[in-house]
């Protein structure tokens, strides 16, 4: 050998008697000549070893002496080469894992070796697993677990004790006491390199009760760091997207994410079908589906798995509307699912293409053919999404894409004889027409514009499937003679197979804006005291729009939005134009999620107009439909809309429009609400960062940032992070403070995470009401003391002052004793004219927190006493409309009252809801509420006989409307 190691090497074979001039025999004389001989070796090896100083090439270094090793054939030499080799360890313990590896991995290394070879190579081993560190003991482990794959079923009765020396080698390292290598690292070994341990798989038989023992010694590690339960854990779609990392399945495999190499339960390891579809089943729950796999909404890779979760949905769905007898429960079924599944096929990742093929292949493979009206309504909902999807840029037109759902029909559709013609007066009739409505869509819509676009001179032919022939007729028969009036479905199913070509959908729009928008041929009764409206009070039935598709809609919505909102909206000359029908149907259509999608960045600019006009009538229009209409408003957008209505509640220009300040309130309660628990934790930083904090959050607008730091300090303790604080939580309470100056009781501290309640403590604000008492007594005195005219503008003035914010409490007062009004009458409407041109939430405030302490600090809190209080403050409300409840009970219920004392404002309320005046409302609307049936939806006039009845009972009341036709008869108030 060339190398510095051969010296080494050559040393030890003529020590030995290998190099020709003698030979160790297995005769010798006796003991005492073969440990001579060995420690004659040992001692040559050792001074060669000294010399050489170092060892280049370990691998290279060990090969001859495993050769040897291998090659002994006699005991004595053997017995010399294993204490020599021990020996040469001892020396150098870096040559361990080598001479290990050498080893096992040698060629002859198998069962089949003689006993004298196998037994000393496993003595060797056992010596040499103990110098290398972890890593070099594991990756000796593996290698032994690949002699344990050898191993077959039934061991030999010849190799019986060599299985024992390596069952005891194997022991050895498996023995956590020796600390040979770390546990967690040999449980890993074992599950990637035996892939077994199942009943159909199991383990060798004589390391079998091994390897389970150690694997079961795991499980309360597996235990620990698990779940207990999650398989039946589900969680709450559209509240447990911050916490779906519990829930994280493979986007493919649907498994828990299990990076442990544990024995897990098997619950854990199995596929997560069922909760996935649980999932997916629901409304609004794309996010946390998404986020359930793992992926981006954005993302561009296909995600099989909720194709076939979808699919699945859809083959249940089929089967589970057979059962169901009534034509609700299916349309209902059917309608929730459509929503499901057209949110998901708008996205990038999941195609309709994709679902249909799980369906043809799951179809295919039942024993026999898919009868009852499950098929038809699955093609109803095929149908409703077909035109809309295709027409997304992600959706590519290629044959296939149309092809799987015509292979679909024909395996859905073989019955022989025709289907009869449905009732088309009845909406079963666009269910039961599906099919043909699809294929003929197909067949002469969509295929022949690919064959144009790609240039194919031939079209393929498909025939029409025996059980549609009737059925694609009557569609043809329809066209030719191009119906355009809403007699009955014919109408929509014709338009449904319309497309995308605006001369052809322009007839049918015409049309339905003529009945539902437009017609203003006809009167409505008065719904507001200043001008009546006129134009249709019915919007589009429900049932109609279930008929037509998502293309369609949008369709509605788009051209609706164009022509009507755009161009009449600020317009008041025009504003009838938008009749109650058409606002109604707008609504209506934005309850779809493809219209509210498609609508809802265009609502978003309107409102900026809107608000930047200080049009107030389309400001209260737009926080109706965005309260009570759109239910999926993302969080960037949420927060947009946060920003600019704050702006509309900072701003004194709608004083005197009540109703609107409520709607607007309700809409940003809503709004702070509808944030989930890692939307705000992580939004409230955006807003940081992008300085919005000035415009959300302003000075008026007290209660709605308490609401919001609630909903803060709830994100905090739901996602467990109450001990993490952050310091943009900080930086948002200083903020806030600078704007607001507020605080909490001690009661609601508590129940804040640490670190707030910590903050509030060391920042207490100076109460600036508490000699609240004493002013409104002064003022009061000021005000029933002073005769004289000459006086009056002294006392307008002292009120109207910026800092005088005592007004309200004094005519409380005024009203509590039954002084008579008429005298202050003049004085009061100066006074009032006057809170017109400022917000009145300070105002509302000091009312507040006098009611507070009038009621907290009296001695005696009788019945009458209570009941005195409630009744002045609804007088105010109802008969003088000076105040509005709501707005009042919001910021009494958010004081900050000590825990003894808060039962008092419920007190209140309990004899505010119970006096004369306000049970008498709340009467009223129950006996209506009551008397709409459950189908309001369905019902032609609710319009008339609901709506305007109502408001003519109990129309809007404007800021002073009341005390001035109680007492100044002769002014003429304006809104």
């Amino acid at each position: 050998m060339a190398n510095i190691d051969e010296p080494i090497y050559l040393a030890c074979r003529r020590a030995l008697g290998l190099d020709g001039s003698s030979e160790i025999s297995g005769i010798l004389s006796n003991v005492q000549d073969i440990e001579a001989l060995t420690e004659h070796v040992i001692n040559v090896v050792r001074t060669k070893m000294r010399e050489q100083n170092a060892i280049r090439d370990t691998t290279t270094f060990v090969r001859p002496f495993v050769e040897l090793f291998m090659d002994s054939t006699n005991a004595p030499r053997m017995y010399t080469i294993n204490k020599l080799l021990k020996k040469m360890v001892e020396f150098h313990s870096s040559l361990a894992k080598p001479f290990a590896e050498g080893l096992l991995q040698h060629p002859r290394m198998n069962f089949t070796l003689p006993a004298l070879i196998w037994n000393s190579a496993m003595d060797l081993l056992q010596f040499l697993v103990r110098f290398p560190d972890y890593k070099g003991i594991r990756d000796i482990f593996k290698q032994l677990l690949e002699k344990v794959q050898m191993l077959m079923s039934h061991t030999p009765l010849q190799d019986i004790e060599k299985v024992f020396k390596f069952y005891t080698l194997v022991a050895l390292i498996m023995n956590p006491d020796n600390n040979l290598q770390l546990s967690y690292f040999i449980q890993n070994e074992i599950k990637q390199t035996l892939p077994w341990g199942k009943p159909e798989n199991p383990y060798p038989p004589c390391f079998s009760s091994l390897i389970l023992k150690f694997i079961d010694s795991f499980r309360p590690t597996a235990q620990l760091v698990s779940i207990t339960g999650r398989d039946m854990l589900y969680p709450i779609v559209g509240y447990s997207n911050y916490a779906s990392i519990l829930w994280r399945l493979h986007y493919v495999k649907l498994k828990f994410h299990q990076t442990a190499p544990l024995p897990f339960d098997r619950a854990q390891v199995q596929p997560q079908t069922e909760l996935f579809c649980y999932v997916i089943k629901q409304l609004n729950s794309r996010d946390l589906a998404f986020s359930l796999v793992g992926i981006a909404r954005n993302v561009k890779q296909r995600i099989t798995a909720i194709e076939e979760s979808l699919a699945d949905l859809l083959i249940w769905n089929m089967f589970e509307t057979n059962k169901i007898q009534d034509f609700e429960g299916q349309l209902h079924l059917w309608t929730v699912t459509a929503h499901i599944v057209l949110v998901y096929v708008q996205n990038v990742c999941i195609t309709l293409s994709g679902i249909l093929n799980t369906i043809n292949l799951k179809v295919a493979s039942f024993p026999g053919p898919v009868y009852g009206i499950g098929r038809d309504w699955l093609m109803w909902l095929i149908g409703q999404m077909l035109c809309h999807v295709l027409n997304k840029n992600h959706v590519k037109s290629a044959w296939p894409d149309y092809l799987v759902l015509l292979d679909l029909i024909r395996i859905l559709y073989p019955d022989n004889q025709a289907l009869p013609e449905p009732d088309y007066r009845d909406f079963q009739s666009v269910v039961s027409i599906a099919a043909a409505s699809n294929w003929y869509f197909l067949t002469t819509r969509v295929i022949p514009a690919i064959a144009a676009s790609t240039q194919q001179n031939s079209l393929p032919q498909h025939q029409t499937p025996n059980a549609l022939y009737v059925h694609v007729e009557a569609l043809k028969s329809f066209e030719d003679r191009k119906l355009s009036s809403i007699d009955d479905y014919r109408f929509y199913i014709c338009w449904n197979l319309v497309g995308n070509d605006p001369k052809l959908n322009s007839p049918y729009m015409d049309t339905l804006f003529k009945v539902y928008v437009l017609n203003t041929s006809q009167s409505i009764p008065a719904s507001h005291m200043s001008h009546n409206v006129y134009g249709p009070s019915e919007g589009i039935p429900y049932r109609s729009l279930d008929a037509i598709s998502a293309h369609v809609k949008c369709l509605i919505a788009r051209q609706y939005y164009s022509d009507i909102i755009s161009k009449n909206l600020f317009n008041p000359a025009q504003w009838s134009m938008v009749s109650p029908g058409g606002v109604e149907s707008f609504a209506r259509l934005l309850a779809y999620p493809e219209v509210e999608q498609d609508r809802l960045k265009e609502l978003l600019n309107l409102t900026d107009t809107i608000i930047s006009k200080n049009w107030f009538v389309g400001a209260h229009l737009l926080a109706e439909l965005l309260t009570f209409r759109l239910h999926r408003i993302p969080t960037s957008i949420r927060a947009q809309l946060l920003q600019q209505f704050s702006g509309i509640l900072a701003s004194p220009s709608h004083a005197g429009h009540p109703q609107l300040h409520c709607a607007i309130q309700n809409l940003l309660l809503n709004l702070i609400l509808q944030f989930n628990c890692t939307d705000l934790y992580n939004q409230v930083p955006k807003l940081i960062d992008s300085k919005m904090l000035q415009s959300v959050f302003t000075k008026e607008s007290e209660e709605i940032n308490k609401v919001f730091i609630l909903c803060i300090a709830r994100s905090f303790i739901v996602t467990g992070s109450e001990s993490m604080p952050v310091p943009w939580c900080t930086d948002f309470l200083t903020h806030i403070m600078q704007i607001t100056p507020h605080g909490w009781s001690a009661s609601t501290l508590e129940t804040m995470p640490t670190f707030m309640a910590e903050w509030y403590r060391a920042h207490p604000i100076n109460d600036i009401y508490r000699d609240i008492r004493a002013r409104v007594d002064d003022d009061y005195k000021k005000l029933t003391n002073s005769a004289s005219l000459a006086n009056e503008q002294e006392i307008v003035k002292h009120f109207s002052q910026p800092t005088n914010t005592t007004c309200l409490c004094v005519f409380l007062k005024l009203t509590i004793e039954d002084r008579p009004l008429r005298s202050y009458i003049n004085t009061f409407y100066e006074i009032f004219k006057n809170l017109l041109t400022r917000s009145m939430n300070g105002h509302y405030r000091t009312l507040a927190e006098y009611i507070l302490r009038e009621i907290t600090l009296q001695q005696n809190h009788s019945q009458t006493f209570m009941q005195k209080y409630a009744d002045a403050v609804v007088l105010m409300a109802t008969r003088y409309n000076i105040i509005q409840l709501d707005r009042l009970l919001l910021i009494l219920f958010l004081r900050p009252l000590e825990e003894s004392k808060t039962p008092y404002v419920h007190i209140l309320f309990y004899f505010m809801i119970n006096s004369n005046t306000l049970s008498e409302i709340i009467k009223d609307f129950g006996n209506i509420a009551r008397s709409i049936p459950c189908d309001i939806w369905s019902m032609k006039n609710f319009h008339e006989k609901f709506h305007c009845e109502y408001v003519k009972k109990n129309n809007e009341r404007f800021f002073m409307e009341g005390f001035i036709k109680d007492y100044l008869q002769s002014v003429s108030f304006e809104e």
